[in-house]
């Protein structure tokens, strides 16, 4: 499966080395106001090379948008864009034909498939969520028209065993950038962000955490069963390379767990903005962890990789709750209401 959504649907394509990636995102309404700069602008927010701390590949990350958009807004049909990658070097990724590097995709890959573009990681590379992140860039657009007080933002939690503090609300997306770590937290972040590269010229990597935030979401918004907003959340969140977990909950939720229900359930964010499925109307909160990059020692030293991707993983994972969203709102605008 290359696609995922019901209504609002985007399928991704091409490889870390190809000439180009790009997303068909189909299902946007028409008339909803689309400029490529606004695109650009979340593409940058993931593109590589951006700090010390990430990756050293330089590419620009320019988006062309090829249809589904006349005058600045949208048309109501299929919506095409693609970047074309400028700065391969291919030749670092010899080594990947005949090595498997432990934690990554290449062994179950050439097992599954036979046949494999192993420069970069293929497919498999992190370089794929671009293509997520213009498709969640739509989806952001769409949301702004149909419900404008929903609000997505994550952030760095975690680096190895350096946990942030819980910030405040009203935590906006450009304080989150205001540090190259993404860390909102001003006592740790310096931290993180020496460790990181610490890792980084010894060839090693480092997992962590990433805390997403939607606030304004419409009480109700998912499906009872098989639809629940937090089922579709894990999904999406998931089916991110570098994930490993997800949780929906406040960030002590482990520990509230051990306490007994009169507890648990006197509080009122114990259950994340969710329940029975559906948004509750409060703030829906989830935990999504990273494994450290499977890319290690003379592979890591060789290519180029990031030692942490959490710092870039921001903006994918913002644009996987986002997708998930404007798909949930979609249906249910779809759906006839009971009187």
């Amino acid at each position: 499966m290359n696609t995922i959504g019901t209504l609002f649907r985007l399928t991704t394509f091409g490889e870390s080395h190809g000439p180009a990636l790009g997303s068909i995102i189909d299902g946007c309404p028409a008339g909803i106001p689309l400029e490529r700069e606004l695109i650009q602008a979340a593409l940058d927010r993931r593109r590589p090379g951006q700090s010390s701390i990430t990756t050293a590949r330089a590419e620009p990350d320019q988006v062309e948008i090829l249809s589904g958009v006349f005058e600045g807004k949208t048309l109501g049909t299929p919506i095409a864009a693609i970047v074309r990658n400028t700065n391969q070097r291919s030749g670092d990724y010899e080594k990947l034909k005949t090595e498997d590097r432990p934690g990554h995709a290449d062994a179950v890959w050439r097992e599954r498939f036979k046949h494999r573009d192993h420069r970069g990681g293929g497919r498999t590379s992190g370089r794929e969520t671009l293509c997520r992140v213009i498709g969640g860039t739509v989806a952001e657009a769409y949301l702004a028209q149909a419900f404008p007080e929903v609000r997505t933002v994550a952030w760095v939690s975690q680096v190895g065993n350096l946990v942030s503090a819980v910030p405040a609300p009203g935590l906006t997306r450009a304080m989150v950038d205001a540090h190259a770590t993404r860390c909102p937290d001003p006592v740790v972040r310096e931290e993180m962000s020496k460790r990181i590269l610490a890792a980084k010229e010894a060839g090693d990597s480092l997992g962590g955490c990433i805390d997403i935030r939607v606030d304004g979401l419409p009480v109700g918004l998912g499906e009872p069963i098989f639809g629940k907003i937090k089922a579709l959340l894990a999904l999406a969140l998931g089916s991110v390379g570098a994930v490993t977990g997800v949780v929906w909950g406040p960030p002590d939720l482990l520990a509230r767990i051990e306490q007994p229900g009169s507890i648990f359930h006197s509080q009122k964010d114990t259950y994340g903005g969710i329940q029975g499925g559906l948004a509750n109307g409060e703030p829906v909160a989830v935990r999504v962890f990273f494994k450290p990059p499977a890319t290690l020692a003379d592979h890591a030293k060789g290519g180029r990789h990031d030692p942490c991707i959490m710092p870039r993983a921001v903006p994918v994972l913002e644009s996987m709750v986002s997708l998930v969203l404007a798909d949930l709102v979609l249906q249910l605008n779809a759906r006839p209401h009971s009187a």
